[in-house]
C-alpha cells in the first residue's frame, strides 16, 4: 500500500518502514569535518598561553584547517561539535594545567587538570557551539607552575588530537 493512501493518524511511528523511493528532508551532510594531531612533541613555557599545533591532518574535508586553526568556510555557518584531547607531561609534581578551545580570543570551553606526580596526563574538552563564517577555532594550553610538553602522535598513537564536525546548519 502506498504511503499517500494512509491517513497520518493511522501511522505508528514505532513501526519499521521499508522505502523503495527517495526520502528527503532527513539527515544532513556533516561537513566540514576535521581530525588533526601533532606530529612531534611541542614545548609549552610556564605561565604562558600557547596555541597547540596540530600539523598532521588526517581528515580535512573543506581544507579549512591549517596547522593550528580551523576557519569556518563560506556557506558553512551552523552548529559544530569540537573536541580535543591532549597528552602532556609537566615533569613536576603538583602542577595545574588548563586546556581551552577558543573562537578568536574568546574561550568557549575549557578544562583544568591538577597533575599529581610526574607521569604524562590526559586532558580533554568538548563542546557544541554555533559558529559563523570566518570564525577561527584554536586550542590553547596553559601550564601554571611548570613548563610542559604536549606529546606528539609519534609517541602516542591517537593521543593528542582535535576533532571538528558540522552537525547542522
Amino acid at each position: 500500500m502506498a504511503i499517500d493512501k494512509i491517513q497520518s493518524e493511522s501511522i505508528n511511528l514505532g513501526d519499521n518502514f521499508a522505502f523503495t523511493g527517495t526520502v528527503s528532508g532527513a539527515g544532513g551532510v556533516n561537513t566540514p569535518m576535521v581530525m588533526a594531531r601533532p606530529s612531534a612533541n611541542q614545548s609549552i613555557s610556564s605561565s604562558s598561553y600557547t596555541t597547540v599545533v596540530f600539523n598532521t591532518e588526517v581528515i580535512d574535508t573543506a581544507s579549512a584547517f591549517a596547522s593550528n586553526a580551523f576557519t569556518v568556510p563560506s556557506g558553512q555557518a551552523g552548529k559544530y561539535f569540537i573536541g580535543t584531547s591532549i597528552i602532556a607531561s609537566t615533569g613536576a609534581d603538583n602542577s595545574l594545567q588548563r586546556l581551552q578551545i577558543r573562537n578568536g580570543s574568546t574561550e568557549i570551553a575549557s578544562s583544568n587538570y591538577y597533575a599529581v606526580g610526574t607521569a604524562d596526563n590526559i586532558q580533554s574538552v568538548q563542546t557544541i557551539i554555533d559558529l559563523s563564517v570566518g570564525d577561527v577555532i584554536t586550542v590553547i594550553y596553559f601550564s601554571y607552575q611548570n613548563a610542559a610538553v604536549i606529546r606528539g602522535h609519534s609517541e602516542y598513537n591517537n593521543g593528542s588530537q582535535i576533532h571538528i564536525c558540522k552537525l547542522i546548519s
